[in-house]
């Protein structure tokens, strides 16, 4: 029996470059069921049968002696009484035909709340469903290939490179790369039924595919003024237009994106797959972007703070979903009368970024977030496998705080404890030496204790210990160990617009970065940092804990929290550079 691969679709002339594609692997004939107007894209060898004439009787009489080595459906956005047909005539061949594996091109439209393509693509899996094999769903970014609609676009509108502004970012994935994708799952033998596979590309500016598209056409004079008069008066108004016109109309934002934010975790791992993982950058609540300006060109940003559905209490731990940020989890518990051991200053973040970055409150008994965690439930994209480690496994030492690895975190498990009132002493000491502040981190009945300087043109430190109990002397009870100044960035976070000001701001004008400093390191800091211009600095201590990957691994750390203007960075990394030998910072706090 010869095998055969039954390739279909109406009106999507990437069938053309599919088939060319496909038809370099040995060992199959290639049959291809598609409008007239694309079969002469098609090389004539390949056995065709025009869309308005197809029909499964008599396919199964021709093909009566072949075996189908797998079905491969390009889906229309809109589900014309042509396509249902197609797919009806597809579904019947592939289930009487006994096919392995079925896969459907959908598109990236999905993601954006496009109606007619996600009623398409729900009615297109409805079809095949009880087939025996395997029916796998791509949602594609637009096709960028020989034949493709979007190349055609692109060289229509190529004299636009000039006008389009550079923030107008999107993807588009190259047919070679979804071509390999889908042959990969053809010759697949996983055990999963069904499956969905996002793939993005990368995320670039248009006006970069649009000037590419010129280099060997290039374009008049005439053209090059008008376009670059265009770019002055119409550039930026067509970019206020267009955020006009994605408000009514919310699927036209696949043409201008850099972010996704997925609501669960299984639009989550439809986006962070095998096939494109290497073009998404994940993160949490995205203050790394956002706030200190770090940048991940050519990647999309898959935030994960909208999966923060799943929480589970027992008497001493709490599992969360990885995306619940430390505010909604202080939250969670606190109505049951529960809180975490460690509380940031700063309680947006994402709590499961407490696994790859140090979040840390001060010299409690618990120094990091990290060290309460207890399990943590992973996906590694590359042997698209699933896995959950404890503390003790040496699965859950090899990842934490590793920054490499492409693990996501979907789940973790904390310790918590019964909700407590805090008692704050406070006090200031002038020109403290090193050796003095060490010596206040060794008083181990402290919950938290933190120093602040506010700039080196001051000679006070002001020092904050928070206690339990109440010790003895003056002290102001509070529900949160944490300063005014953690409440007020709560507060401007809690706004959009003092929010959009506040990260604005500071990516624009300032500088913050945390240093890890062994306490001989530290020491020479101290004496050292007056000549800084610095605007403000503060001190938490930080003990050992052994992984791996940790900054503090072997020995315990001063963590100092340095804000400046921007303008001082190259002086400040000068300085460290010449200071320190192995000065480590935390990734997650360090502005670009």
């Amino acid at each position: 029996m010869d095998k055969v691969l039954l390739i279909a679709g109406a009106n999507n002339p990437a069938i053309a470059d599919y088939a060319a594609f496909a038809s370099r692997v040995e060992g199959r004939r290639l049959s291809v069921v598609t409008t007239s107007d694309i079969c002469g894209g098609i090389n004539k060898t390949v056995d065709m049968h025009p869309i308005e004439h197809f029909d499964s009787s008599e396919y199964l009489e021709t093909h009566s002696c072949d075996s189908l080595a797998g079905v491969v459906v390009f889906l229309n956005r809109k589900l014309t009484a042509c396509n249902r047909k197609l797919l009806e005539t597809v579904s019947e061949i592939a289930r009487k035909k006994s096919a392995e594996c079925v896969c459907l091109i959908s598109s990236l439209r999905v993601h954006f709340g496009d109606r007619r393509a996600t009623q398409t693509e729900e009615w297109a899996v409805k079809c095949l469903r009880g087939l025996p094999g395997r029916v796998v769903v791509f949602r594609p970014a637009p096709i960028n290939s020989p034949c493709s609609v979007l190349s055609a676009r692109i060289g229509m509108l190529r004299f636009l490179s000039q006008v389009v502004p550079e923030r107008f970012k999107g993807c588009c994935v190259e047919g070679d790369e979804l071509f390999a994708a889908v042959e990969g799952e053809l010759k697949s033998t996983n055990f999963r039924r069904h499956r969905v596979f996002t793939l993005l590309g990368p995320n670039r500016p248009w006006t970069h595919l649009l000037a590419k598209k010129s280099e060997g056409r290039p374009l008049s004079v005439v053209v090059r003024v008008t376009t670059l008069l265009l770019r002055l008066l119409l550039g930026q108004v067509a970019g206020l237009l267009f955020g006009l016109v994605v408000k009514l109309f919310p699927e036209m934002r696949m043409w201008s994106f850099d972010t996704l934010r997925p609501t669960t975790v299984r639009d989550l791992l439809v986006l962070y797959n095998k096939y494109n993982y290497r073009h998404v950058k994940i993160v949490g609540y995205n203050n790394g972007v956002t706030h200190f300006g770090q940048r991940h060109p050519g990647k999309t940003i898959l935030s994960t703070a909208g999966c923060n559905h799943g929480v589970r209490l027992w008497d001493d731990l709490a599992r969360f979903d990885g995306g619940v940020t430390v505010r909604e989890a202080m939250s969670l518990l606190a109505t049951n009368n529960k809180e975490l051991h460690v509380v940031p200053n700063y309680s947006y973040v994402s709590i499961g970024t407490s696994y790859f970055i140090p979040i840390h409150g001060s010299a409690s008994k618990y120094c990091t977030l990290a060290e309460t965690i207890e399990k943590v439930c992973l996906y590694d994209p590359i042997d698209d496998q699933f896995f959950v480690a404890s503390r003790q496994d040496p699965t859950f030492a090899r990842y934490m705080y590793n920054l490499s690895t492409d693990v996501l975190l979907l789940q973790l498990t904390l310790k918590i404890r019964d909700k407590t009132r805090y008692f704050r002493i406070m006090r200031t000491m002038a020109n403290p030496s090193s050796q003095q502040i060490l010596a206040l981190f060794k008083d181990h009945r402290a919950a938290n204790i933190e120093l602040r300087k506010a700039g080196v043109a001051s000679t006070e430190v002001r020092v904050y210990q928070y206690y339990m109990s109440p010790p003895d002397g003056d002290s102001v009870p509070l529900e949160l160990p944490r300063d005014r100044l953690g409440s007020l960035w709560d507060r401007l976070e809690s706004n959009p617009i003092t929010s959009a000001l506040f990260h604005g701001l500071t990516r624009r004008f300032a500088h913050h970065v945390e240093l890890f400093l062994p306490e001989d390191d530290f020491a020479m800091f101290w004496k050292t940092h007056d000549a800084l211009p610095l605007s403000k600095i503060q001190v938490r201590y930080i003990r050992r804990d052994g992984f791996p990957n940790s900054p503090f691994r072997e020995q315990d750390c001063v963590s100092v929290d340095l804000f400046m203007l921007k303008k001082h960075k190259r002086a400040f990394e000068s300085y460290v550079k010449q200071t320190f030998r192995a000065a480590r910072m935390n990734p997650g706090k360090h502005s670009m």
